[in-house]
C-alpha cells in the first residue's frame, strides 16, 4: 500500500502548483501571484520548477518583460482550468447550505476587460445556484446606476472610500502605451475617458501640477477603444496597475520624470447596494475580495 501512495504522488501534478501557475501566467508576475496566493516569490517559482520537472517541460519563455506560454504551457493551462474548476464545484456541491439568488454586479471596464472574466467564469461554475447578471461601465455610471437600485454590488475605483464599501487594495495608478517604444515630441498626447472618469481626472491634475503641456488626442470610455488608440499611436492613458492588460505597456523609468510625474494612488472598493439582504451578493463579495486581495 504505502508503495502503490508513493507511486500514486509521483504520479500525479500538485493542485497547488497548477493554481500557482495559472496564477502567475493571469498576472503575468511571480511576485503578484505570491502576494494574491499569500505565497513568498521563491515559492511560487520553486512550485513552477517542479511542475515543469514533473512535465518535463518548460511553460513559460520571456519575451521582454512579459511571459509567454510555450506550447507545453498552453496545453497544461487549458487543462489546469478545467482540472481547477471541476475541484471547486465539487467543493461547492458538499456545501453544508448551498447557496442561491441572484446578483447584479457592476464593474469598470478596465477591471471588466482585464482580471475579471476568469473569476467570474469560475464563480459561476462553482456556484451554479447563483445567477449573476454583470454590467460594465465607468465607475460614476455605476454608481449613478446603483442609487436607482439597478446593482447589488459595484466595483469602483474611488479617491475616499465610498459608503457601505469594503476597501479590496490600494492600487498605484501608471502611465500606459501601446509599445514600450513609443515616443512623442511636445504636448503628451493623451487617450482618455469622458469627464467623470478618476484616471482622467487625475492624469490632467498631475500633469497640470508639473507644468507639462498635454493634450487630449482621443476620448472613448470603453477600453477596447482605448487600447486600439494606444497601439496606433494616438497616445498614452492611466490606469490602475492591477487593471493593466497583458497587452499593454507601463511606462516606467526616471526618463519619464518630470513630463510624467507619479500619478499617486486610488482606492479599489467592494460596495454593497440594495435594501434587502441578499446572502448570495454577499458571498460574491467575499469572492471577490478574495481573488482581488487575499492577504
Amino acid at each position: 500500500m504505502h508503495k502503490q501512495l508513493e507511486y500514486a504522488a509521483m504520479n500525479s501534478l500538485s493542485l497547488e502548483s497548477l493554481r500557482s501557475f495559472i496564477t502567475v501566467t493571469d498576472l503575468q508576475s511571480y511576485t503578484q501571484a505570491g502576494e494574491r496566493l499569500g505565497r513568498s516569490q521563491p515559492a511560487i517559482s520553486l512550485q513552477i520548477k517542479r511542475l515543469e520537472e514533473r512535465i518535463d517541460h518548460a511553460v513559460f519563455e520571456r519575451q521582454g518583460n512579459k511571459l509567454k506560454l510555450t506550447p507545453a504551457g498552453q496545453d497544461l493551462y487549458q487543462g489546469a482550468r478545467q482540472l481547477l474548476a471541476m475541484h471547486d464545484q465539487l467543493l461547492a456541491r458538499f456545501a453544508k447550505a448551498p447557496i442561491s439568488g441572484q446578483v447584479r454586479l457592476g464593474i469598470p471596464s478596465e477591471f471588466a476587460t482585464a482580471l475579471l472574466p476568469r473569476i467570474l467564469g469560475q464563480f459561476a461554475s462553482s456556484y451554479p445556484q447563483i445567477t449573476l447578471e454583470v454590467t460594465s461601465a465607468l465607475s460614476r455610471e455605476l454608481r449613478l446606476g446603483a442609487s436607482r437600485g439597478q446593482f447589488d454590488i459595484i466595483l469602483t475605483v474611488a479617491e475616499q472610500a465610498p459608503e457601505d464599501s469594503v476597501k479590496v487594495k490600494e492600487d498605484e495608478l501608471v502611465w500606459v502605451a501601446g509599445r514600450p517604444e513609443f515616443q512623442w515630441h511636445g504636448a503628451v498626447p493623451l487617450v482618455l475617458a469622458a469627464e467623470g472618469c478618476i484616471y482622467r481626472r487625475r492624469a490632467l491634475q498631475t500633469l497640470k501640477s508639473a507644468g507639462s503641456a498635454c493634450r487630449i488626442a482621443y476620448t472613448n470610455s470603453d477600453l477596447t477603444g482605448i487600447s486600439s488608440a494606444l497601439k496606433s499611436d494616438l497616445g498614452i492613458t492611466v490606469l490602475a496597475r492591477s487593471s493593466l492588460p497583458n497587452d499593454l505597456i507601463e511606462m516606467k523609468g526616471a526618463e519619464l520624470l518630470p513630463q510624467l510625474p507619479p500619478l499617486g494612488t486610488v482606492g479599489i472598493y467592494l460596495e454593497r447596494h440594495g435594501s434587502r439582504k441578499n446572502d448570495a451578493a454577499e458571498h460574491l463579495l467575499e469572492y471577490l475580495h478574495d481573488y482581488l486581495n487575499p492577504a
